[in-house]
């Protein structure tokens, strides 16, 4: 029976170390553009549009940066540039890989899967998106990043905002690791 107990305890030691090697980005982090920076919208055909209400995407981003964070982003100082990928389409079919780049700091970047407009008028646009957020120190972990801007252009260019969250969620390597850890507790206790 002990070489029974010592095996599962094995396990579950071996599971639980998987699961400590790297954790999952928690929190999120807000971008805008710089000073003097701005997005340039399209239009279905790709022209640069003015209409907020006819924007299928972005044709260029200019100047963008961080500007606050929270969790996992603490180590990105605010006013750090943010590298976007040079146009989005909002309805994307495919993967877009990466969005969005920041590099310093932890050098985070977030894979977008998909894309839905969620209000687009004459003034106010807001599309929300899911990804993957990545990081060399930190495990890939399922986010939302959303994208908003408001009112008119000024000479083409528009103002906006937006914010990646991390979701992470449990792995089954975690809930393996608690499953084994519990099932070798009440075998010991049984056996005393």
């Amino acid at each position: 029976m002990k070489t029974t107990q010592i095996l599962a305890s094995a396990i579950a030691a071996l599971a639980c170390a998987s699961t400590i090697q790297a954790a999952s980005i928690i929190g999120s982090i807000n971008f805008s553009s710089a000073a003097g920076g701005y997005v340039t919208l399209q239009d279905s055909n790709g022209f640069a549009t003015n209409n907020l209400a006819a924007a299928t995407g972005v044709k260029s981003w200019n100047f963008s940066e961080t500007n606050a964070d929270s969790g996992s982003f603490l180590s990105v100082p605010g006013g750090q540039s943010v590298s976007f990928n040079p146009s989005w389409d909002f309805s994307t079919a495919a993967p877009i890989n990466p969005l969005w780049t920041i590099t310093g700091g932890n050098n985070f970047s977030f894979k977008l899967l998909s894309s839905t407009i969620l209000l687009r008028n004459s003034n106010f646009l807001f599309v929300s998106s899911t990804g993957i957020l990545s990081s060399p120190n930190f495990a890939d972990t399922p986010a939302t990043w959303s994208f908003s801007t408001q009112g008119g252009a000024k000479d083409g260019k528009f103002g906006w905002s937006s914010v990646a969250t991390a979701v992470p969620e449990p792995g089954t390597p975690a809930i393996l690791c608690v499953i084994l850890s519990g099932a070798c507790l009440v075998r010991r206790r049984k056996t005393i």
